[in-house]
Protein backbone atom coordinates (compact mmCIF):
# COMPACT_ATOMS: atom_id res chain seq x y z
CA UNK A 1 0.00 0.00 0.00
CA UNK A 2 0.86 3.19 -0.91
CA UNK A 3 2.00 5.69 1.94
CA UNK A 4 -0.04 8.48 0.13
CA UNK A 5 -2.62 8.42 -2.02
CA UNK A 6 -4.49 10.78 -3.86
CA UNK A 7 -8.10 9.17 -5.49
CA UNK A 8 -9.81 11.09 -8.26
CA UNK A 9 -8.87 14.79 -6.81
CA UNK A 10 -11.20 17.67 -7.47
CA UNK A 11 -10.19 21.22 -6.33
CA UNK A 12 -10.54 25.02 -6.73
CA UNK A 13 -10.79 28.05 -5.42
CA UNK A 14 -14.27 29.42 -6.10
CA UNK A 15 -17.18 27.02 -6.39
CA UNK A 16 -18.16 25.30 -9.73
CA UNK A 17 -14.53 26.02 -10.90
CA UNK A 18 -11.96 23.14 -10.80
CA UNK A 19 -8.45 23.59 -11.01
CA UNK A 20 -7.96 20.24 -10.14
CA UNK A 21 -9.87 17.97 -11.99
CA UNK A 22 -9.98 14.44 -11.20
CA UNK A 23 -5.85 14.01 -10.58
CA UNK A 24 -5.31 10.69 -9.01
CA UNK A 25 -1.49 10.00 -7.54
CA UNK A 26 0.33 8.15 -5.22
CA UNK A 27 4.01 8.23 -3.11
CA UNK A 28 5.56 5.13 -1.75
CA UNK A 29 7.43 5.17 1.58
CA UNK A 30 11.21 6.50 0.43
CA UNK A 31 10.37 7.47 -3.19
CA UNK A 32 10.40 11.06 -5.06
CA UNK A 33 7.76 11.40 -6.74
CA UNK A 34 7.99 14.26 -9.47
CA UNK A 35 4.62 16.46 -11.10
CA UNK A 36 5.89 17.99 -13.90
CA UNK A 37 3.39 20.18 -16.67
CA UNK A 38 3.18 22.82 -18.60
CA UNK A 39 1.90 26.19 -17.14
CA UNK A 40 -1.32 26.39 -15.81
CA UNK A 41 -1.71 22.61 -15.80
CA UNK A 42 -2.61 22.80 -12.11
CA UNK A 43 0.69 21.18 -10.23
CA UNK A 44 0.70 24.22 -7.21
CA UNK A 45 -2.88 23.61 -6.85
CA UNK A 46 -2.91 19.63 -6.79
CA UNK A 47 -0.61 19.73 -3.85
CA UNK A 48 -1.80 22.93 -1.81
CA UNK A 49 -5.23 20.88 -2.47
CA UNK A 50 -3.86 18.00 -0.60
CA UNK A 51 -1.87 19.96 1.87
CA UNK A 52 -5.33 21.43 3.06
CA UNK A 53 -4.72 24.92 1.52
CA UNK A 54 -7.18 24.68 -1.54
CA UNK A 55 -10.31 23.57 -0.96
CA UNK A 56 -11.58 19.98 -2.05
CA UNK A 57 -14.61 19.19 -3.72
CA UNK A 58 -14.25 15.60 -4.60
CA UNK A 59 -11.99 12.46 -4.53
CA UNK A 60 -9.50 11.50 -1.30
CA UNK A 61 -6.35 11.93 0.43
CA UNK A 62 -5.04 9.06 1.88
CA UNK A 63 -1.93 9.15 4.28
CA UNK A 64 -0.78 6.43 5.42
CA UNK A 65 -4.32 4.14 5.36
CA UNK A 66 -6.13 7.09 7.11
CA UNK A 67 -8.49 9.73 5.23
CA UNK A 68 -7.29 13.04 5.64
CA UNK A 69 -9.05 14.83 2.89
CA UNK A 70 -11.03 17.00 5.34
CA UNK A 71 -8.22 17.37 7.80
CA UNK A 72 -7.51 21.34 8.65
CA UNK A 73 -4.43 22.06 7.19
CA UNK A 74 -3.02 22.99 10.41
CA UNK A 75 -3.78 19.35 11.93
CA UNK A 76 -1.88 17.85 8.69
CA UNK A 77 1.51 18.37 9.41
CA UNK A 78 0.47 16.35 12.90
CA UNK A 79 -0.48 13.49 10.64
CA UNK A 80 2.71 13.42 9.21
CA UNK A 81 1.99 15.53 6.20
CA UNK A 82 4.13 18.54 5.43
CA UNK A 83 4.67 21.41 3.15
CA UNK A 84 6.85 23.85 1.58
CA UNK A 85 5.12 26.59 -0.18
CA UNK A 86 7.08 28.65 -3.12
CA UNK A 87 7.34 31.79 -1.31
CA UNK A 88 6.91 33.07 1.86
CA UNK A 89 7.80 30.18 3.83
CA UNK A 90 10.22 31.79 6.11
CA UNK A 91 9.68 34.10 8.77
CA UNK A 92 12.38 36.84 7.41
CA UNK A 93 12.83 38.81 10.66
CA UNK A 94 13.66 35.68 12.76
CA UNK A 95 17.12 34.43 12.62
CA UNK A 96 17.63 31.23 11.26
CA UNK A 97 17.82 29.46 14.50
CA UNK A 98 14.46 31.14 15.61
CA UNK A 99 12.42 29.96 12.39
CA UNK A 100 13.78 26.69 13.49
CA UNK A 101 13.01 27.07 17.32
CA UNK A 102 9.14 27.97 16.26
CA UNK A 103 8.50 24.56 14.59
CA UNK A 104 10.37 23.25 17.11
CA UNK A 105 8.25 24.44 20.07
CA UNK A 106 5.10 23.74 18.39
CA UNK A 107 5.75 20.14 17.64
CA UNK A 108 8.57 18.90 19.67
CA UNK A 109 9.74 21.37 22.13
CA UNK A 110 13.28 20.17 22.47
CA UNK A 111 16.57 21.36 20.90
CA UNK A 112 17.66 18.02 19.44
CA UNK A 113 15.31 18.30 16.50
CA UNK A 114 17.05 21.70 15.57
CA UNK A 115 20.91 20.05 15.77
CA UNK A 116 19.76 17.49 13.78
CA UNK A 117 18.36 19.88 11.26
CA UNK A 118 21.94 21.92 11.68
CA UNK A 119 23.61 18.59 10.63
CA UNK A 120 21.43 18.26 7.49
CA UNK A 121 22.37 21.74 6.90
CA UNK A 122 25.34 22.62 7.50
CA UNK A 123 25.60 25.83 5.64
CA UNK A 124 22.06 26.39 7.82
CA UNK A 125 24.19 26.07 10.85
CA UNK A 126 26.87 28.63 9.52
CA UNK A 127 24.45 31.23 9.52
CA UNK A 128 22.33 30.26 12.45
CA UNK A 129 22.35 33.94 14.19
CA UNK A 130 21.60 35.40 10.80
CA UNK A 131 17.77 37.03 9.95
CA UNK A 132 16.40 34.43 7.55
CA UNK A 133 15.69 37.44 5.37
CA UNK A 134 19.43 38.17 4.89
CA UNK A 135 19.65 34.64 3.26
CA UNK A 136 20.14 33.51 -0.27
CA UNK A 137 17.13 32.30 -2.28
CA UNK A 138 18.50 28.85 -2.05
CA UNK A 139 19.69 29.23 1.76
CA UNK A 140 15.97 29.98 2.07
CA UNK A 141 14.60 26.91 0.49
CA UNK A 142 16.90 25.07 2.70
CA UNK A 143 15.68 26.53 5.87
CA UNK A 144 11.63 26.15 4.61
CA UNK A 145 12.85 22.43 4.51
CA UNK A 146 14.48 22.26 7.23
CA UNK A 147 11.64 24.11 9.27
CA UNK A 148 9.27 21.12 7.64
CA UNK A 149 11.54 18.44 8.08
CA UNK A 150 11.34 19.04 12.28
CA UNK A 151 8.50 17.88 12.80
CA UNK A 152 10.20 14.28 10.91
CA UNK A 153 6.69 14.26 8.16
CA UNK A 154 6.64 10.99 6.60
CA UNK A 155 5.65 12.78 3.76
CA UNK A 156 7.31 16.13 2.35
CA UNK A 157 5.71 17.96 -0.46
CA UNK A 158 7.21 21.27 -2.44
CA UNK A 159 6.53 23.56 -4.50
CA UNK A 160 8.75 24.67 -7.29
CA UNK A 161 12.16 24.65 -4.78
CA UNK A 162 14.06 26.31 -7.61
CA UNK A 163 12.25 29.07 -8.33
CA UNK A 164 13.76 31.81 -9.07
CA UNK A 165 17.44 29.98 -7.67
CA UNK A 166 20.78 29.99 -9.63
CA UNK A 167 22.14 26.66 -11.21
CA UNK A 168 24.70 26.47 -8.07
CA UNK A 169 21.58 26.51 -5.56
CA UNK A 170 19.35 24.71 -7.54
CA UNK A 171 22.38 21.74 -7.42
CA UNK A 172 22.21 21.89 -3.73
CA UNK A 173 18.74 22.04 -2.95
CA UNK A 174 18.31 18.84 -4.81
CA UNK A 175 20.87 17.26 -3.53
CA UNK A 176 19.96 17.90 -0.02
CA UNK A 177 16.68 16.31 -1.64
CA UNK A 178 17.96 13.56 -2.38
CA UNK A 179 19.37 13.07 1.14
CA UNK A 180 16.21 13.59 2.89
CA UNK A 181 14.82 10.89 0.46
CA UNK A 182 17.90 8.56 2.23
CA UNK A 183 16.38 9.46 5.65
CA UNK A 184 13.18 7.91 4.65
CA UNK A 185 11.12 10.73 4.04
CA UNK A 186 8.85 10.26 0.56
CA UNK A 187 8.95 13.43 -1.22
CA UNK A 188 6.45 14.74 -3.46
CA UNK A 189 7.69 17.56 -5.89
CA UNK A 190 6.10 20.27 -8.26
CA UNK A 191 8.60 21.60 -10.46
CA UNK A 192 9.47 23.59 -13.27
CA UNK A 193 12.98 22.50 -14.22
CA UNK A 194 12.29 18.79 -15.58
CA UNK A 195 15.42 18.12 -16.22
CA UNK A 196 16.90 18.97 -12.76
CA UNK A 197 13.84 16.83 -10.97
CA UNK A 198 13.53 13.86 -13.49
CA UNK A 199 17.33 13.44 -12.69
CA UNK A 200 16.60 13.14 -9.03
CA UNK A 201 12.93 11.48 -8.90
CA UNK A 202 12.38 7.91 -9.16
CA UNK A 203 8.45 8.18 -10.59
CA UNK A 204 7.17 11.37 -12.34
CA UNK A 205 3.51 12.40 -13.55
CA UNK A 206 2.61 14.89 -16.41
CA UNK A 207 -0.24 16.72 -15.13
CA UNK A 208 -2.29 18.76 -18.14
CA UNK A 209 -5.96 20.20 -17.25
CA UNK A 210 -6.08 19.13 -14.03
CA UNK A 211 -5.30 15.87 -13.99
CA UNK A 212 -2.55 13.01 -14.71
CA UNK A 213 -2.23 12.59 -18.29
CA UNK A 214 1.26 10.21 -18.21
CA UNK A 215 3.14 8.33 -15.72
CA UNK A 216 6.41 6.55 -15.67
CA UNK A 217 9.71 6.26 -14.23
CA UNK A 218 11.42 9.86 -13.60
CA UNK A 219 14.72 8.64 -16.29
CA UNK A 220 12.81 7.55 -18.84
CA UNK A 221 10.15 10.55 -19.27
CA UNK A 222 12.73 13.12 -20.06
CA UNK A 223 13.69 10.55 -23.09
CA UNK A 224 10.20 10.09 -24.54
CA UNK A 225 10.37 12.52 -27.82
CA UNK A 226 6.24 13.31 -27.74
CA UNK A 227 6.47 13.99 -23.31
CA UNK A 228 9.45 15.90 -23.95
CA UNK A 229 7.85 17.55 -26.69
CA UNK A 230 4.39 18.39 -26.06
CA UNK A 231 4.64 18.76 -21.92
CA UNK A 232 8.30 19.54 -20.92
CA UNK A 233 9.34 21.96 -23.18
CA UNK A 234 12.19 19.84 -24.52
CA UNK A 235 12.61 18.91 -28.28
CA UNK A 236 14.52 15.82 -28.84
CA UNK A 237 16.95 15.77 -31.96
CA UNK A 238 15.12 14.19 -34.83
CA UNK A 239 11.62 14.66 -33.57
CA UNK A 240 9.25 16.17 -36.79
Amino acid sequence: MSLLTVSQLEAGYEPGLSIVKGASIHADKGEIVVILGPNGAGKSSLIKAIAGIVPVTGGSVVLDGEDITAVPAHLKIRKGLAFVPQTENVFPLMSVEENLAVAAGVFRGAAAPIEEMFALFPDLARQRRLAAGSLSGGQRQMLACARALIVRPGVLMLDEPSAGLSPKFVEQVFARLVEIRASGVTIVLVEQNARAALAIGDRAYVLVEGREAHEGPAKTLWDDPLIAELYLGHRKEGVQ
